[in-house]
């Protein structure tokens, strides 16, 4: 949310405190990445990387950057430590990439303990240290920041537990707050099932107990990958049936172009997934009937048991969100109490 105005000083002495936080936050952020790749090991006759050991920069930044506080010396710690081992793979086994740099004007974070929020003349008021002083900053409110203002409410009534909080230079100075919020509960008791199966003219189609189609997927796009993917892979092999063989010239694009469609088509069953089982769980369908025997729309070449599973996985979590439980160990048990059932 953008700051409209702070409330115990000017907007120039506001400024001139997120610079030198912001300032210091880079050059930390940065000094920490250079350190932790300095002390990780060196690829040499091992076949597997091994394991990163535990380093602990919290002292030594005290001491160079006495500026910072130090609950957000600990919160850059363990951000630029999840950055590093993100790309430690790339950048010290296999030299893929470079090591990753932070740009001026990193992001100040501050932790759930060094921030407040309150509610004032309707108006929103986070409390947060920085550097050495605490200001009080007003947050801008409007039809736009309808959703935000409700979640800020939360968290001044308790019922949302604060996390971290970020102030950021983004065209003006915004505020990001992280919070863990309260699980909606289910507005009503799920009844009927869903029966999706594809067909000739379309991906999948979703049809209630009358045979009325409720939700249509096309995929036109996925026919359109499908075609080109073969009509490349077919050019290619009649180029190889001459002089190109055993290792064609062209090999390396191929893979790239082969692995590129299975990367593809792996988001797209992820997709369709989601949307599946967000339709069935707002639709408050008990259980979801799935029957992909027909493959005349997109060939046996795409991944429909892939997709069988994945819908499995997703309408097991759609209804345990909707019935506020864990996802861990909840999805087996509904699936085997009959969440979803495969068509025989």
């Amino acid at each position: 949310m953008p700051i409209s105005s702070p409330l115990d000083c000017n907007w120039d002495e506001l400024r001139r405190a997120l610079r030198s936080m912001w300032a210091q936050t880079t050059a930390a952020s940065n000094w920490m990445m250079t350190e932790l790749y300095a002390r990780d090991v060196r690829r040499g006759s091992e076949e597997k990387m091994p394991p990163m050991a535990r380093v602990y920069l919290y002292p030594e930044a005290r001491t160079r950057f006495p500026g910072l506080p130090s609950q957000t010396v600990a919160s850059l710690e363990q951000s630029v430590q999840r950055k590093y081992r993100a790309v430690r793979y790339p950048v010290v086994w296999s030299a893929a990439k470079s090591l990753p740099t932070h740009r001026y004007p990193t992001p100040f974070p501050v932790p759930n303990q060094g921030w407040h929020a309150t509610i004032e003349a309707d108006q929103a008021i986070v409390s947060v240290r920085i550097g050495d002083a605490r200001y009080r900053l007003r947050l801008k409110r409007g039809p736009q920041f309808r959703r935000q203002m409700n979640v800020f409410r939360q968290i001044v009534k308790g019922e949302a537990v604060a996390g971290e909080l970020a102030i950021y230079d983004h065209d003006g100075v915004l505020v990001k707050m992280a919070a863990w919020l309260p699980r909606e509960e289910d507005k009503g008791p799920r009844a009927g099932v869903l029966t999706v199966r594809t067909g000739k003219d379309c991906l999948l189609v979703a049809l209630n107990a009358k045979d009325e189609a409720l939700w249509r997927y096309n995929g036109d796009h996925l026919r359109r990958w499908a075609g080109e993917h073969r009509t490349q892979l077919q050019r290619w092999n009649e180029d190889q049936k001459y002089e190109q063989r055993s290792v064609p010239a062209f090999a390396a694009r191929r893979e790239t172009a082969v692995r590129k469609f299975r990367d593809r088509l792996n988001s797209a069953t992820h997709e369709i997934a989601a949307q599946l089982a967000g339709y069935a769980a707002r639709r408050h369908f008990m259980q979801v009937r799935y029957d992909d025997s027909d493959h005349s729309y997109m060939g046996d070449g795409f991944p429909w048991y892939r997709l069988r599973s994945l819908d499995r996985r997703e309408v097991g979590r759609a209804r345990n969100r909707a019935r506020g439980e864990r996802p861990a160990g909840e999805r087996e048990a509904w699936a085997a109490r009959g969440g979803i059932k495969d068509h025989d």
